[in-house]
């Protein structure tokens, strides 16, 4: 089935569950059962789709097939590849995740169901670090997970404790929504982050319910610590880019100026070092030209990524130019007298203009 089939496909009213699988087949022997047991429980139709590595490394087929479960090879590599996976193949309207080695304890289903459906909730997390949560995690670990939780609720914005954590319930159709690329754990980050872009005012509306986070049942863990942290960091980076584009914009326009301002202050010296021009006047003008050909170019092509309407967004480059050398000659004539260092009063000048240029190009020069 194709995944544009798959993504436009009408959802049915039902749970669909997905537990994403590596060589867990022991675990899911009693894992499933208990899932089974508690969505019995509720009333909704449902279904238990595990993801399986490419090729299987274990029993895993097996397993499910004695428990009525649909199995599934992930299609994609890593974490972040197996849960795009399972979104693709989710037939009912609410996703529930959660991992297939035992730490999350299935008796929380129910409680995490009806604080989605009776609060109507854009997602229900079960978490480790509300009042009556619980993880049997290292010291260390707790305190790592604490200082990631710290730093993407601060960049990002998302209003929960814990978002490291995939035991989560979602809309399936606000999953099918959005277009995931982390490859590991930090896809956990990007989907709320994503999700809460898609909604109003990006206010995501999100409900915890307290769980105690287990020792997995069988077999070691595949996460790698120092792989995982890094994962995270470059994760944070670029999601908080994502949500602050302007901001990137600002730093890549700000590097490409002193770029362009070294590049000017090499020709000029060249020039009139080697005799190649004659008046450093005209030194200067040549670095000049230089320098805004190339903030035009990186901008245009790096930054902004634009590549249509080149001759009018040229025009509106120069003149913004051109605005922003009046604008700092006009400072430095009318405030010469009044200050003691001109120095000081020109680099505040760089400053204040090249912010107001950069405004203004976002504006104007580089507009749709």
């Amino acid at each position: 089935m194709s995944e544009s089939v798959v993504k436009t496909q009408e959802l049915k009213k039902g749970i669909s569950v997905v537990l994403l699988a590596y060589e867990e087949a022991d675990n899911l022997r009693i894992l499933i059962p208990q899932i089974k047991q508690q969505l019995d429980a509720l009333p909704e139709q449902y279904e238990i789709i595990v993801v399986d590595t490419a090729e299987p490394m274990d029993d895993t087929p097996n397993v499910c097939a004695e428990n009525g479960c649909r199995y599934i090879n992930q299609e994609e590599p890593y974490f972040g590849g197996a849960f795009r996976t399972g979104i693709k193949y989710a037939s009912f309207d609410k996703f529930l995740i959660l991992d297939s080695d035992g730490s999350h304890n299935p008796k929380y289903i129910g409680n995490m169901y009806h604080m989605f459906v009776s609060e109507n909730k854009d997602v229900v997390i079960g978490s480790r670090y509300v009042k009556g949560g619980h993880t049997n995690d290292s010291k260390s670990s707790v305190i790592m997970s604490h200082i990631l939780n710290g730093a993407f609720r601060l960049c990002l914005g998302i209003k929960a404790k814990d978002i490291s954590t995939d035991y989560r319930i979602y809309h399936t159709a606000d999953l099918r929504a959005v277009t995931l690329t982390n490859k590991n754990y930090d896809v956990l980050q990007e989907v709320l982050l994503k999700i809460s872009m898609n909604k109003p005012e990006g206010r995501l509306d999100i409900g915890e319910v307290p769980i105690s986070f287990e020792k997995r049942l069988h077999g070691k863990s595949k996460r790698r610590l120092l792989p995982f942290i890094c994962d995270y960091m470059k994760s944070l980076v670029r999601l908080t880019f994502m949500r602050f584009p302007t901001l990137l914009n600002l730093i890549l326009y700000a590097g490409f100026g002193l770029i362009a301002a070294a590049l000017e202050y090499l020709i000029f010296c060249v020039l009139v070092y080697t005799g190649a021009v004659k008046a450093p006047e005209m030194a200067n003008i040549i670095g000049a030209v230089c320098g805004f050909v190339f903030t035009f170019v990186s901008n245009t092509f790096l930054n902004f990524k634009k590549k249509d309407k080149l001759a009018r967004r040229f025009g509106s480059y120069l003149l913004i130019v051109l605005l922003g050398m009046a604008v700092s000659t006009g400072c430095i004539a009318l405030l010469k007298g009044y200050v003691t260092n001109l120095y000081v009063l020109k680099a505040a000048l760089l400053v204040v203009v090249s912010l107001m240029q950069f405004f203004l190009n976002k504006r104007f020069t580089y507009r749709d």
